[in-house]
This record gives C-alpha cells, sequence and structure tokens, in this order.
C-alpha cells in the first residue's frame, strides 16, 4: 500500500480534516489523478476559501483542458490591482489554448514582472512563434535572443570506489548473466561490438514483486559499468505546470548524455510510461510521448547511455517502450532464490546477537518471501527477543526458534503480485513477456 492509498484511507476516517485532504489533493495531482484532486480541492475551498487552494484547483483544471472554466474564475478573482502573479499565468495559458497569442504574451510578462521565479523560456518561446509581432521582430532583427541549452539541476552520482557490484548482490544469477552480455559488456568493449555494427547502451526494463531489489540490481549495474548513476522517480519529474513535466525530463535525459557513461533509472515506470490509450488525460499521454521520444536512438545520441525501468505492474507499461531501441531487455527479478535467501538472512542478523542459527533451515521455508519480507522476519525476531530481555533484564541472542516463530507472523508479501502475474501470464503472453514468471511458479510450488 503506496503514501496515497494509507492516506486515502487515513481521510476515510477523518473527512472533516482540510489538512489531509489537500495533501491527499496534491498527491493526486502529481500522479496525474487530476479529476480526483479537483474534487478534493473543491472540498477544501468550500470549507475555507484561501488562494494557495485555488492555485492548485486551477493547475488541475487547465490540466484537464478545461481552460474556458479556468479562465472564469481567475476574471472573477483578480483584484483591482491585477497582482495575482498566478492568475496571470493561468490565464496566459487559457489565452494561449485559445489563439489569442497577444493576450497571452500580455499576461506572461504580467506574471514575471510581479513574479520574475514564474519565468518559463520554453513556453515564452511558443507564444512568441505564434505571435505574428514577435515574429515580424526577429524577421526584422530587432529581437535577436541567444540559444542556450537548459540542463536539469539534477545531479549525476560519479563512480566511486566503494560503488555496489554484482558481488554484493546475492542471487539473481539469470538476471546478472544477461546484463552482463547485453549491457556490460559492450560498455566496456566498444569496439568489438562496433565491429558488428553494434552500440553500446539501451534500456532494460525489470519487473517483478515488491521488495525484490529491482533498484538495488540497478545500482550494482552502474557499478559494474563503472557509469555515473542517476535514480529518478515519479516527484522529480511531475510538475504542476502544463509543459513542465516534459522539460524536466528532458533536462534529465539531457544531464546524463553529458557525462556519459551513464545509467539513468526510472522508479515505477508505469507512472510515467503508462498505456497511452488508457490515459483520460492529454498531460499524461504527452508524458510518455516526451519518454519515447528521448529513449528513441534516432532522435538522440543514447550511445553510452542506459536506461533501466522498474515496474512492479509491466503490464500497464505502454508497448511502444518495449520495441527494439527502447527498452529491448525485459527481465524478471523475481522473489529471492535459496542461496539469496540465506544471504538476506545473514546480512540483516549480523550486527544482532545470534546463537546457532541454522540459516539454511530457515530459508528452505522462505519460498516466494521477498527481500523485504525477509527483513521484517529478522525485525520481528527481534523484537519478540527483546520483549523477552526487558523482563530478564539482560541481552537475550536471537535463536533458530526465534525466526521459526517469526516466519509465522509474517506472511509472504508476494502472493497477491504472483497471482496477478499468473494470469497475464496465463491469459496474455502472446509475446511471450512473462515465460520467466511461468517458469518461477512452477518451480516455486
Amino acid at each position: 500500500m503506496d503514501e496515497l492509498e494509507i492516506l486515502i484511507n487515513a481521510l476515510s476516517v477523518s473527512p472533516e480534516n482540510s489538512v489531509l485532504r489537500k495533501h491527499v489533493a496534491e498527491l493526486q495531482f502529481k500522479k496525474g489523478l487530476f479529476e480526483e484532486a479537483l474534487l478534493n480541492f473543491n472540498i477544501v475551498l468550500a470549507e475555507e476559501f484561501n488562494f494557495e487552494t485555488l492555485e492548485c484547483k486551477l493547475n488541475c483544471l487547465v490540466s484537464l483542458e478545461r481552460f474556458d472554466e479556468a479562465k472564469t474564475i481567475v476574471d472573477e478573482e483578480m483584484d483591482p490591482e491585477e497582482n495575482w502573479a498566478n492568475g496571470h499565468v493561468i490565464l496566459s495559458k487559457c489565452f494561449f489554448h485559445n489563439k489569442e497569442y497577444k493576450n497571452a504574451l500580455k499576461s506572461y510578462e504580467k506574471a514575471v514582472e510581479l513574479l520574475p521565479e514564474l519565468k518559463d523560456d520554453e513556453f515564452y518561446k511558443k507564444i512568441k512563434e505564434f505571435d505574428p509581432r514577435e515574429k515580424l521582430r526577429e524577421l526584422q532583427g530587432n529581437t535577436v535572443e541567444e540559444e542556450h541549452e537548459v540542463y536539469s539541476d539534477f545531479s549525476m552520482d560519479k563512480p566511486k570506489g566503494n560503488m555496489i557490484t554484482f558481488s554484493d548482490v546475492g542471487g539473481m544469477e539469470k538476471a546478472k548473466e544477461s546484463i552482463n552480455i547485453n549491457i556490460i559488456f559492450p560498455l566496456k568493449n566498444p569496439e568489438f561490438f562496433k565491429a558488428y555494427g553494434k552500440k553500446a547502451g539501451g534500456g532494460i526494463l525489470l519487473y517483478g514483486p515488491p521488495g525484490c531489489g529491482k533498484t538495488f540490481m540497478a545500482q550494482a549495474t552502474a557499478g559494474e559499468c563503472n557509469a555515473n548513476f542517476t535514480n529518478i522517480s515519479i516527484t522529480d519529474i511531475l510538475d504542476m505546470y502544463i509543459g513542465e513535466s516534459e522539460k524536466n525530463l528532458h533536462s534529465i535525459f539531457e544531464n546524463a548524455r553529458r557525462y556519459k557513461p551513464a545509467v539513468i533509472f526510472i522508479d515505477e515506470i508505469d507512472a510515467i510510461g503508462g498505456k497511452r490509450q488508457s490515459m483520460s488525460s492529454s498531460a499524461s499521454r504527452s508524458l510518455t510521448n516526451q519518454l519515447l521520444v528521448e529513449m528513441d536512438s534516432t532522435q538522440s545520441d543514447n550511445e553510452n547511455l542506459l536506461v533501466i525501468g522498474a515496474t512492479n505492474t509491466p503490464w500497464q507499461v505502454d508497448s511502444a517502450l518495449r520495441r527494439p531501441g527502447r527498452f529491448d531487455r525485459i527481465l524478471f527479478i523475481q522473489p529471492p532464490d535459496f542461496k539469496a535467501r540465506v544471504e538476506i538472512l545473514k546480512l540483516h542478523l549480523k550486527d544482532k546477537p545470534c546463537e546457532n542459527i541454522d540459516y539454511e533451515r530457515i530459508a528452505k521455508k522462505l519460498v516466494k518471501y521477498s527481500g523485504a519480507d525477509i527483513k521484517a522476519i529478522c525485525d520481528v525476531a527481534s523484537e519478540n527477543v527483546i520483549k523477552i530481555a526487558m523482563a530478564k533484564g539482560k541481552i537475550l541472542p536471537i535463536t533458530t526458534k526465534d525466526l521459526n516463530d517469526a516466519v509465522k507472523q509474517v506472511k509472504p508479501s508476494t502472493i497477491e503480485w504472483l497471482n496477478t502475474a499468473k494470469n497475464y501470464a496465463t491469459y496474455s503472453n502472446q509475446s511471450g513477456i512473462y515465460d520467466e514468471v511461468i517458469e518461477y511458479l512452477k518451480s516455486a510450488d
């Protein structure tokens, strides 16, 4: 259960909590749930009016392309002095949508005059492209502007001596082998692959149940390549204003291209690369389109740039992302195998007082448990021993029996995911993408 679901459940218990409702609405907006966010912003405004919440509502309306409604609200709320900077930004976008470019430019310039932080070079250039007066000035040479690339402030992690590698990852041998052959070897031996007309780089899509080490595997891949690494999530990309999310995504890719060889890891990629036909918002579809363009090797110089995407729901990822040149390698990150389970147990118990732990015996009972589940078992075992130790007034060691008792308390969190994946593997596997899931289920049962 993610943060949004938890907060929605809390809101159902305390529906009068306006602060909580506003926070839920803001998260819904960031996830592209504009209709749901708009509903909650309206409820908050009905209880207590303030301009900050109103601006959030207006951004929802713009994202839903309800420009006339947004413009009407701004016109009603604009004070006589007209010093509402964000209101002018909304007006500018409404005018631009209605092809009133002169008014769009006027409102934009007023907004920047009131609040310079609202400056948006990309939007300004769009207005000028359509405004005949500005077009004429450029043709006459009266307006000369230097074009310069905008790079994200998003930083890349430089290769360090202590970066994790495959030797730090227990198990996952098939995934390691595939990444080694298709990604790491080409990056380390580019001349060898050039002889066969192949370039280093590309995309890998990692999918599997939550808590099974997809992020860890991505970091280890960067360590093996000795490449710069950046880990981005949906919150690093999404923005309340139209066009800003696409610009953020482009800036991150441009930044990575400057520091090649580089690895970009995009967690929860289905949030920005979901199936376009199932999206109700044009803004969400536009973001997916931007990701397709960035990953298309025919559009950009992506040599020595590796993009790793991770998702718990591969069936929600747009099929265009899986074609050659984008995420052309799709790997199933399954729950830890026996060897990995033993190593994970040892890792989480190494700094705790233990006595004669039979790791292999415990590991055999943890089929279908994720790495996060195994950590939870170690934590529960520790908590149970702490209770007894507090009563006796002395430190007691964790034993095999304590771990056995903890296994009974913690159930595998992957079962629901595996059942869903089994349905897709059985009824929607024409391309063979879920063959590894079927193979795992046969071996695990």
